[in-house]
């Protein structure tokens, strides 16, 4: 099964996991849903990055496996926001749009940079000053999902009532955020022993 059937798998049966959990307006089975499709894609992309720096694998390709996987965490918290708040939950949430516009642009700027270390590791080449934007990028990213983690936390957005329009955004932006900061956190480790 190549990559990128194996993505839009994960894709699909996650979102299918939120959605219907929104559906059925069942905030407690939504946040089990979103944690667990999170976990699963934090692990999935930690394994991947260990395996591929025990192989030998270059900075780039570790790299480009780093921003994919956080790029897949983004997609599915825009879609998950989007299909929830434009079809299960229509005209509850009028902020809905500005976070899947948010989660959409960081998804594709992750996927871009991916495939830009991915036309370096094909070419047989390591671009040092981009290498280094890339730790720069992601270190940002990680302060910016630890300070949306804490911001909620504070607010007493997360865990979120039924009574609130936001419930579902909220599990998903917190339950992403934590696996961009697990993914994030292991790739900024592993950095510092290369």
């Amino acid at each position: 099964m190549s990559s990128l059937t194996a993505w839009m798998i994960a894709l699909t049966l996650s979102i299918c996991a939120i959605i219907l959990t929104a559906a059925i307006n069942n905030p407690a089975m939504h946040m089990l849903a979103s944690g667990v499709v999170s976990v699963v894609f934090a692990l999935t992309a930690i394994r991947e990055h260990n395996a591929l720096r025990a192989s030998g694998a270059s900075k780039s390709e570790i790299g480009s496996s780093t921003a994919r996987n956080t790029g897949l965490v983004w997609a599915w918290g825009g879609v998950g926001i989007f299909v929830t708040y434009m079809f299960i939950l229509p005209h509850r949430w009028p902020e809905w749009w500005q976070f899947f516009l948010g989660f959409s642009l960081a998804a594709v700027a992750s996927i871009v940079f991916s495939n830009m270390l991915q036309r370096d590791t094909d070419a047989g080449r390591v671009d040092e000053p981009v290498m280094k934007v890339g730790r720069i990028l992601v270190m940002l990213q990680l302060g910016g999902v630890l300070a949306g983690l804490a911001s909620m936390l504070i607010d007493g957005k997360f865990p979120r009532a039924i009574t609130y329009p936001d419930w579902a955004g909220c599990n998903i932006f917190f339950f992403g955020a934590l696996a961009i900061a697990a993914i994030s956190l292991n790739a900024l480790s592993q950095a510092k022993d290369q």
